[in-house]
């Protein structure tokens, strides 16, 4: 056993409505649980572990963590979750150029989280990527010294969707959770023009919720925020995955690892939704199929991209945290 595996992490979720990044929680919990560490989550720090942060710091939530970190001696760990890449001497947020315009995230928003992420530098150990997405593109030119970190996707179990409960459940066709932007809403509005059933919440559901209603339509569908945007919601198709469903992605042409285990659909193809109409029809092997190609997929970015044990095991030096015995 590596003897860093009796290290003490937790997640210290004080900045973030557990409902908004409870998939995100699931994935980090689960990879490091799955790597032997003893892993707890709240929204209190703890003295006697490695302390874990999601990004989105606020003023406010910027001054709570330097108190801390001041305070206790320690640096954190930052989960990243939104791409933030710097290319020729300027700053990209969600592939376009800071303070470009949106639907999705504004500006104003954008900035301020920059700027409270660049005040925390201090007591940042390093970054987490949870899978490898987001791609943090020359990161460490923006923000000199923090290391980045790969977290490997976790494993689960196959769901057996032939019982007569789980089809019995299914009262659609399709599903989509996310945040409506325009782009999404004309999406939507063709797929029900055009005969598809499709449930869609149109506001912030509850994991729990979620789940139940993934469960009960035949495909998950993941819809870009914008025409432009380019990448797959990693969340959003593992834990479809874990409901026993496949994801369809709309107009996207992803090709981070995510993507082995998601139908994407070129809707410049005419037959597109000729070709939606069948992967419905064939649901249960969709899932099937990508629940076999993520399996196969996390096994192999495991072994590229190595949990990082040794930059845990000198963190735990830096930050003086003792080994549980347990």
């Amino acid at each position: 056993m590596h003897p860093s595996k009796k290290l003490r992490i937790h997640l210290w979720i004080y900045n973030h409505p557990f409902n908004g990044i409870s998939d995100q929680v699931e994935f980090f919990v689960s990879s490091f649980k799955q790597n032997g560490y003893s892993v707890s989550v709240g929204r209190e720090p703890s003295n006697s572990s490695l302390n874990v942060v999601i990004e989105n710091f606020s003023t406010q939530t910027r001054d709570v963590l330097a108190k801390f970190c001041l305070s206790a001696r320690k640096r954190v760990a930052v989960i990243m979750t939104e791409h933030l890449d710097f290319d020729s001497g300027q700053i990209f947020v969600h592939g376009e150029p800071l303070w470009s315009d949106n639907d999705y995230m504004h500006p104003a928003t954008q900035v301020n989280r920059i700027r409270n992420l660049i005040d925390c530098l201090p007591f940042i150990r390093c970054f987490f990527v949870l899978g490898d997405l987001p791609e943090l593109r020359n990161i460490s030119a923006m923000l000199p010294g923090v290391d980045v970190r790969s977290i490997p996707f976790p494993k689960f179990d196959p769901v057996q969707i032939e019982n007569t409960k789980t089809t019995s459940q299914i009262a659609n066709d399709l599903l989509f959770t996310g945040f409506i932007t325009d782009y999404r809403a004309s999406s939507i509005a063709l797929l029900q023009a055009n005969d598809f059933s499709l449930a869609c919440p149109h506001r912030f559901v509850s994991r729990k919720n979620r789940d139940t209603m993934n469960r009960s339509a035949k495909l998950i569908l993941n819809i870009p925020q914008r025409k432009e945007w380019r990448w797959l919601s990693l969340m959003r198709i593992v834990a479809a995955l874990r409901c026993g469903r496949a994801t369809v992605s709309l107009g996207t042409k992803d090709d981070s690892q995510i993507a082995a285990c998601c139908y994407q659909l070129d809707i410049s193809d005419q037959r597109w939704l000729d070709e939606l109409k069948k992967s419905v029809s064939n649901w249960a092997l969709l899932y099937k199929t990508a629940y076999d190609n993520y399996i196969l997929m996390a096994e192999q970015f495991e072994r590229a991209s190595r949990f990082p044990h040794d930059m845990l095991e000198f963190w735990s030096m830096t930050d003086r945290i003792e080994k549980s015995l347990s």
